[in-house]
């Protein structure tokens, strides 16, 4: 059957009104099924928002996720010009995939994550006495959540913490699917030859951090090469210093939107509620706001629809995030929600390998910042609030008050 078409280029623009809910064509592409839409470029690929089809196109083996592959569906020249030539394990197929994958797994299990709480506890209480000490007006971006993925990424890797502000910068640059391709090019450069530097320092070393570990088992073994080391660590740098930083400062927002949240975990001494309240934030936030992209390898049969060989695709994590279906009342933030079969992290072989991580970095922040400041409230203008047009979906500042 002929798919519906929609006449709009992706990514749909949200309601200004309504910045944190998910645009409102995706609600009517969700009622048409999976829909035709045009990308940047004048390509068509088609568009699945129901929770259901975004996971079958998720685990499906005759679905590709190779970056290489001509149809593949960037968003705009910006993103192909930052991501299209850097095969980084998110953009490959097994066994290619899983190699590389396996090179970072060992370090990010739950075990093994575990063992950065006490570390995460003291950094996140050093950045609460900073916000207390700078008083209100202080951006909660920068000054908060932004340093705490990036500090946990950083130590992880065995790299200063004087370096975390050229990351930051360099990979929100990259990051900006609305930037200037070149610019967006020339931060993917800036960042390759900054490891290029470490790779040199290191090869041949006996360190402990995970640079060095791969490396030695990896690169000096022959399993991968020097730009394929690059761009596994490219990856992990941006998607663990951007995410988990957007995630805390839109779920800070939303609760504060929903007073009776926060009020909740600001008088939860026990953090009973917490292991939940991040799974629901996970859910609500969805940063990675235009995944997933993909491509059909062969006809693929999807709830009513059979989707083309060598077919673009996109299974909106947003769009099955605030599906009613499996989330009654999607746009009610509700911490109390069984929300842990959300897509946030995807689903199957390219499920987010640093998950453990992040929801450790979101359960101390929830943990603490709303019982250190209870009444805490937004005193930045929230009509002239500037929303990130990114691959991760953020804003750029937030001051806050109490």
């Amino acid at each position: 059957m002929a798919f519906q078409r929609i006449d709009t280029v992706w990514p749909f623009d949200r309601d200004p009104q309504a910045p944190l809910d998910p645009p409102p064509l995706i609600k009517e592409c969700r009622e048409k099924g999976i829909v035709t839409m045009t990308m940047y470029d004048g390509a068509k690929v088609l568009l699945a928002t129901s929770y259901e089809d975004v996971r079958e196109i998720a685990v499906s083996p005759r679905i590709s996720s190779n970056g290489q592959h001509p149809n593949f569906p960037y968003i705009s020249a910006a993103s192909r010009a930052g991501r299209g030539k850097r095969p980084s394990f998110d953009r490959l197929d097994p066994p290619e995939h899983d190699l590389h994958r396996g090179m970072i797994s060992p370090t990010l299990t739950v075990k093994r994550v575990r063992e950065m709480r006490p570390y995460l506890e003291g950094l996140v209480e050093r950045l609460l006495d900073r916000l207390e000490e700078a008083g209100p007006g202080v951006d909660l971006v920068s000054k908060f959540a932004e340093p705490i993925p990036a500090a946990a990424i950083a130590r992880l890797l065995g790299l200063p913490e004087d370096d975390i502000p050229f990351f930051i910068e360099r990979t929100h640059v990259w990051m900006n699917d609305a930037g200037d391709p070149a610019e967006v090019a020339q931060a993917a450069s800036d960042i390759n030859k900054y490891f290029e530097r470490v790779f040199d320092e290191r090869t041949g070393g006996d360190g402990g951090d995970l640079i060095s570990k791969i490396i030695r088992e990896h690169v000096d073994t022959g399993h991968i090469d020097l730009q394929q080391f690059l761009y596994t660590i490219h990856l992990l740098i941006a998607a663990g210093f951007d995410t988990t930083a957007n995630v805390i400062v839109l779920g800070t927002l939303a609760m504060l939107r929903h007073p009776t949240a926060w009020a909740e975990l600001a008088a939860d001494t026990e953090n009973a509620l917490v292991p939940g309240a991040v799974e629901e934030i996970l859910r609500y936030t969805s940063v990675a706001h235009t995944s997933l992209g993909r491509v059909a390898l062969e006809p693929i049969p999807i709830g009513h629809e059979v989707i083309p060989a060598g077919q673009g695709v996109i299974g909106s994590i947003m769009g099955a995030n605030y599906d009613p279906e499996k989330f009654p009342e999607p746009e009610r933030l509700d911490i109390h929600r069984d929300a842990r079969a959300h897509l946030a992290f995807g689903v199957g072989i390219h499920q987010c390998v640093g998950q453990a991580l992040a929801r450790l970095e979101l359960a101390t922040v929830f943990e603490r910042l709303p019982k250190r400041f209870p009444r805490l409230k937004v005193v930045s203008n929230e009509v002239e609030l500037e929303y990130r047009p990114a691959i991760i979906y953020g804003l750029r500042e937030l001051k806050v008050g109490w």
